[in-house]
């Protein structure tokens, strides 16, 4: 605990330095890291709830519950709140 309460009382910063055009991908990738995160945070919560509360046949239900496995299993440690 003491360690994040000095974290709290000084001002952290980070830089992060790209060499364009060379790394003009990554820069992109940067610049929309919080729009991804936020999109896959939808997506994944769009499949809890068909998983969750679906009213599919068998088949339909089994292969929802499947996909959203394998996608927690992608993102997991992802921290996506």
């Amino acid at each position: 605990m003491e360690k994040l309460d000095n974290q709290t009382k000084h001002k952290m910063k980070a830089t992060l330095t790209f060499n364009l055009p060379e790394e003009a991908v990554e820069y992109e990738y940067t610049l929309n890291a919080a729009r991804y995160k936020d999109a896959l945070s939808e997506i994944m919560n769009m499949m809890r709830k068909k998983d969750k509360w679906n009213n599919y046949d068998g088949m339909t239900a089994e292969v929802i519950a499947e996909l959203y496995d394998e996608m927690c299993e992608i993102v997991e440690g992802l921290e996506l709140h």
